[in-house]
């Protein structure tokens, strides 16, 4: 008699076989995502940083003691930044036109923060 077929049990370890491998490879790949979002965030914000720089260049002066912010809009308005909505990969929302970028002159230069969620307006940079 010749067996053409598979057995029940053969189909049986196979899809447990495949199960097996999908519950790994599936947090694995989940991970990843994750990481990879985090690391285009990261770098999303080190450009806006960077555009609020060559901001800064333009339109501030030299030994300027008094806290400053620009805002996402003002960065796209001028040129600096690409004018199209600027994502949270993380969250997985838009950032709102007014978000800022705080700049502080200390020790004889400018430092420039990306404060993400805080908004333009009374109380910014207040760090």
């Amino acid at each position: 008699m010749k067996k053409n077929a598979f057995t029940l049990i053969e189909l049986l370890a196979v899809i447990l076989i495949l199960g097996m491998i999908v519950v790994v490879i599936i947090p694995v790949f989940t991970d990843t995502l994750n990481r990879t979002r985090e690391k285009l965030n990261d770098t999303q914000k080190n450009q806006i940083v960077s555009a609020a720089r060559n901001w800064g260049m333009q339109h501030l002066s030299l030994n300027s003691e008094a806290k400053k912010y620009v805002t996402i809009k003002e960065l796209q308005n001028d040129g600096f930044l690409e004018d199209k909505e600027v994502k949270n990969l993380i969250e997985k929302n838009n950032l709102k036109e007014d978000t800022i970028v705080c700049i502080r002159y200390k020790n004889n230069q400018y430092e420039y923060t990306f404060e993400g969620d805080a908004i333009a307006g009374e109380g910014a940079c207040k760090k």
